[in-house]
């Protein structure tokens, strides 16, 4: 075999069925790798999805609950003193109080019960306990702190002081498609405790905890998401199946100031 020949031997490319196998067997790793991708996408959207729905329950719930628990506080508030001075040390002496633990016509507590649109909660205390409102404004000049919580018309969970005249209703957290409540009323004379709604509470004064319940969604879809059957809204509905994730949180959150309740 001439130089020439041995060349083209050696430069010989692949067959025409060797090249169909190869574009064929490169086609499937290419689709099983789209494939891959789109199903870890799919995931990755569900659990963002999922984490967005927690971090606005944790949010909402996180707030109405350091309320609750300085609802109706109490606090030390000095009623005088006296300064002695001379030119060596400065004496003060204080005396001091307790101050009542609800303010006279400004309730601790109070709820409203209806439709989605109409279900409140109101929680109350003392400014000079803390001057802080559920959207961290500390402007107030008002002796007490009246924070109300509602949905708003954009899915969202708003509050505001309603003490203050100017004061609007600011989003807490997203996505929330349900609010509603229960209140735990005792009656000391039959040593029993009851959860009521808003409407069925006899003396808002006797309620030693509330019950909230958020029915959170996902603002995004996840289309391969069905909803749990085994899960229901805090009406015992069953969710809708739209691709949204969603979840029921109920918390339920003691009044402390209102141990002394029940003898």
């Amino acid at each position: 075999m001439s130089p020439l020949e041995r060349s083209i031997e050696k430069q010989r490319g692949y067959t025409l069925p060797e090249l169909l196998f190869g574009m064929a067997l490169g086609l499937l790793v290419i689709a099983a790798a789209t494939s891959a991708y789109g199903t870890s996408k799919q995931t990755w959207n569900a659990m963002a999805a999922a984490d967005a729905v927690h971090t606005n329950a944790r949010a909402a719930l996180r707030n109405i609950r350091e309320q609750a628990h300085m609802a109706g506080a109490s606090y030390l508030q000095a009623s005088s003193f006296k300064v002695s001075t001379n030119e060596i040390i400065s004496t003060v002496t204080f005396n001091v109080e307790i101050s009542p633990s609800e303010d006279i016509g400004q309730a601790a507590l109070a709820g409203v019960n209806g439709a989605k649109s109409i279900e409140s909660l109101t929680l109350g205390h003392w400014r000079a306990l803390d001057a802080i409102d559920c959207q961290g404004n500390t402007g107030s000049t008002h002796t007490s702190v009246r924070n109300d919580y509602k949905l708003n018309t954009n899915k969202e969970l708003s509050c505001k002081d309603i003490n203050p005249s100017n004061s609007t209703y600011q989003a807490l957290a997203e996505g929330v498609e349900d609010f509603q409540l229960r209140y735990a009323e005792a009656t000391p004379s039959m040593q029993t405790i009851q959860w009521k709604t808003a409407n069925q509470v006899t003396d808002m004064s006797q309620v030693l905890a509330i019950e909230v319940c958020l029915r959170v969604a996902s603002i995004s879809t996840v289309h391969n998401t069905t909803p749990n059957t085994n899960i229901k809204g805090c009406q015992d509905e069953a969710l809708p199946s739209d691709g949204r994730v969603r979840r029921t949180f109920k918390r339920v959150m003691a009044l402390r100031n209102r141990d002394g309740v029940m003898p």
